[in-house]
């Protein structure tokens, strides 16, 4: 069933064996006026979503290059535990 939309959208149907020939279609510019709209539009869209594309490579990036850093400092931070009772085994007592 149709919704309230779609029936505001409905164009009737022209009868096409009724078509006078000295009247000029002008449809068909206002089409070609819409088209060039719509693409200019597209275009617009696909330079913003470019654009949002770059962005997020970029955060991408840098998002990588971060847990990489975390995974290191984690690895020497785990080594540097994993030291320090064999430090202390080998350290002399004062006492």
């Amino acid at each position: 069933m149709a919704d309230a939309k779609t029936m505001l959208n409905a164009v009737e149907p022209k009868d096409n064996q009724e078509h006078d020939e000295n009247v000029v279609d002008t449809d068909t510019s206002d089409d070609e006026e819409e088209f060039k709209n719509l693409n200019a539009q597209l275009d617009q869209l696909n330079s913003v979503l470019d654009s949002i594309e770059m962005k997020n490579d970029i955060v991408h990036a840098e998002f990588v290059k971060l847990l990489n850093s975390n995974r290191e400092a984690r690895k020497q931070f785990q080594e540097s535990l994993n030291e320090q009772p064999a430090r202390e085994g080998t350290t002399p007592d004062p006492q």
